[in-house]
């Protein structure tokens, strides 16, 4: 199958989009809590989904719909601990850590698709979380302390992300994009409504700014994410969308002050080669299954 080049671009959107998602996430007042945020950008989805689907006269339930119920589950806990992690790490160690998501996808292989564990997997795993250790490393000299569960939730929002990344490259083949999209939304919405209304914090206005470009933003990504997949190998597309390490390290450098350190760049260059070990092997596997 010819690949088309806009897909490329896509997946360089996406990553440019979810970039400055991150950024409206972390100038929010830390006292909306993070699962109102997740509340108010599925909202936002939702509305904008529903819309285009009506417009394009499809079915809106889709076809697999167990299938799209579980990727909106994933979606929704991947999101919390994404925006989590945001909110409680500096923005340049919690996007290389999320980014750690194509070494679970190849993990994740050996159990779901039944491949071979491999020494391109083995490397793939060790340069992968030697270079987490270095960017980690609670000895080197820093102005910040790393919250340790912020650490945690940061792994499990890549875990997650994985899962999630497989099924909408399972979804893709027989569903059109908008109602894998629409079904992210929806189930954080229906997921959320009880826990938003128990311990509902009204926003300021400075707040709202920021939550409406929390809406667009990750709608726009979603949006060019999943045109990407939709025809993209696995392997390319998760190697396009590590560009969001880059503009999360420029955010944090220009808009927060972050500093980055000679661990943060080491470490991400062992992450990064990880990856592309990682993601060539997920190439093959899709090569095989078409």
């Amino acid at each position: 199958m010819k690949i088309n080049n806009f897909n490329k671009f896509y997946l360089v959107f996406a990553s440019l989009f979810f970039s400055l998602m991150t950024v409206c996430v972390k100038k929010i007042d830390e006292s909306i809590p993070i699962y109102e945020l997740v509340f108010f950008r599925s909202v936002f989805s939702l509305i904008i989904t529903s819309i285009i689907i009506r417009k394009k006269k499809i079915n809106p339930w889709g076809k697999n719909k167990g299938l799209l119920i579980v990727r909106g589950l994933l979606g929704t806990i991947a999101l919390m601990c994404i925006f989590y992690s945001i909110r409680n790490m500096p923005l340049s160690i919690s996007t290389v850590i999320q980014y750690t998501y194509p070494i679970f996808i190849s993990i994740f292989a050996v159990f779901l698709i039944k491949e071979r564990i491999n020494f391109n997997l083995i490397l793939a795993l060790f340069l992968g979380w030697f270079g987490i250790l270095i960017i980690l490393n609670p000895y080197q000299s820093t102005s910040y302390e790393i919250d340790k569960f912020a650490v945690f939730i940061a792994f499990t929002g890549a875990v997650t992300t994985s899962l999630a990344y497989i099924a909408v490259k399972k979804l893709s083949r027989q569903e059109d994009i908008f109602i894998i999209i629409k079904y992210f939304p929806l189930i954080s919405v229906i997921t959320l409504i009880p826990i938003v209304y128990a311990n509902w914090i009204t926003p300021q206005i400075n707040d709202l700014i920021w939550i409406i470009g929390i809406g667009i933003f990750t709608q726009a990504g979603q949006t060019f994410l999943t045109l990407g997949l939709k025809n993209l190998p696995a392997s390319q597309a998760s190697s396009i969308n590590y560009l969001q390490v880059i503009f999360g390290s420029l955010w944090g450098i220009y808009i927060f002050g972050e500093n980055i350190t000679i661990n943060f760049v080491i470490g991400s260059i062992f992450v990064l080669l990880g990856t592309i070990i990682s993601t060539s092997k997920i190439q093959k596997t899709d090569l095989q299954l078409k």
